[in-house]
């Protein structure tokens, strides 16, 4: 994973998290030569103040400095984190749609690239009422965090949960067609910032359906 950070008197208050086609951890096959966006970020009392525009001016100087063919994304349709619409203004457009997430491409020195999504294979195993399978979720600070709210809601509701971290990589994405993302009883959640409360609420429902 490579970074893009922009800083204000000496402190990191924004970042871009990305990786080459090549060993991205996402899950699409993707041509070689094109960039993925994991995330991206500026702390909330310095948004609207133009770095992210800066900052993401430098990091497409350098994509094509180094003759990248374009930018692909996983945006999403929540406001505050990821929103299709801050890259639609960069000139991204949608390419795939699937739940509440869109892919989106800037084109570099490319119109088009290849890109095909991966089977999902996320299984419910029986191992509890709820079963919560944590894959990477380790490439944006809003997913720690939400991890961390997960294995304390876990642990309060004991034998109720049974909560399975798997390292990002190779590996999981084969496995899983997966490269990252929060799993409860086999279904994606959790697609932006949540509060504690939040999280104790879909896993206390998620355990309400079982029984």
């Amino acid at each position: 994973m490579e970074g893009f950070h922009v800083e204000e008197g000496g402190k990191v208050i924004g970042h871009i998290y990305w990786a080459p086609s090549e060993r991205a951890l996402v899950p699409y096959r993707t041509e070689p030569g094109v960039a993925w966006i994991y995330c991206e970020w500026i702390k909330r009392p310095y948004q609207g103040r133009g770095y992210m525009r800066a900052l993401f001016s430098a990091f497409v100087e350098y994509l094509k400095g180094e003759g990248y063919k374009g930018v692909l994304v996983g945006a999403t349709d929540y406001e505050g984190y990821m929103h299709y619409s801050h890259f639609a203004k960069r000139g991204f457009w949608v390419i795939h749609e699937e739940g509440g997430g869109k892919l989106m491409y800037l084109p570099l020195s490319k119109a088009e690239v290849e890109v095909e999504p991966l089977a999902q294979n996320v299984a419910v195993e029986g191992k509890a009422p709820v079963e919560v399978l944590v894959i990477g979720s380790r490439f944006c600070p809003v997913a720690a965090a939400t991890v961390l709210y997960l294995r304390k809601v876990a642990a309060e509701l004991g034998d109720k949960v049974a909560l399975v971290e798997v390292p990002a990589g190779p590996e999981a994405l084969a496995r899983y067609g997966v490269a990252d993302g929060i799993f409860i009883n086999g279904r994606p959640v959790f697609f932006g910032p949540v509060t504690e409360e939040q999280v104790r609420a879909v896993i206390e429902e998620a355990f309400r359906e079982r029984i």
